[in-house]
Parts: structure tokens; C-alpha cells; sequence
């Protein structure tokens, strides 16, 4: 540990059980296709969720990713609800506000 209460490389690549030159070649590692279109994607859908107000679903986030001219390729609907999942991205469905009159009165359940 150096003066300043930091880590060396040394140290953290031996408390990881990792060799110096593996940390080093995982550091400047090239991100591969997948990664790439990953963090695209995900680039995307906070574009949408930003103009949507946090509204849109996995299921309409998909339909929008997929419009013409948004990505040059297709996504599914597992890969977006994946990405979604993982970075924390829900819809915020908003409740239509009651008036007073409705308010007194109880919440009917819907049976199907």
C-alpha cells in the first residue's frame, strides 16, 4: 500500500490471483461486436426512456429500437428486458388521479 492508502498493481493483480501482464492485457482489451452493440442499445433506450418520461415497457421499447433508421440492426425482446433489467430501467406507469367523489368510493377488482 503506498503512502496515499492506495493500491499498487502489484498487490491488487496478487489479491486477485491474476499475473500483472493479464491485468494489463484485460485493460486495453478491444470491446467485442456484442459489447459494442450492447452498450448501443443501451445508449438508445435511455434516449427513448429521456423522451418518453420513463413510460415505455420492454415490449414498446423493443418496437421502438426496431423502427427504421434507430439501429442498423434488430434487437429482441429478451436482450432489451435483459438490458433493461440489469441497469435498472422500469416503466413508471402512472395511476389516472381520482376526484374527490371517486376517492370515497372503494376500488372495484376486475375479474377475468
Amino acid at each position: 500500500m503506498t503512502s496515499s492508502g492506495e493500491y499498487t498493481v502489484s498487490e491488487t493483480a496478487r489479491t486477485a490471483g491474476i499475473s500483472r501482464q493479464a491485468y494489463y492485457k484485460w485493460l486495453n482489451r478491444r470491446l467485442s461486436l456484442r459489447e459494442q452493440q450492447e452498450r448501443e442499445v443501451l445508449e438508445e433506450i435511455k434516449r427513448i426512456e429521456k423522451r418518453h418520461q420513463d413510460s415505455v415497457g420492454y415490449d414498446k421499447m423493443v418496437r421502438l429500437l426496431n423502427k427504421k433508421g434507430r439501429l442498423s440492426y434488430r434487437v429482441g425482446i429478451k436482450r432489451v428486458s435483459r438490458i433493461m433489467k440489469i441497469n435498472g430501467i422500469r416503466a413508471d406507469y402512472r395511476q389516472p388521479k381520482r376526484t374527490a367523489r371517486e376517492q370515497n368510493k372503494p376500488i372495484k377488482m376486475k375479474t377475468y
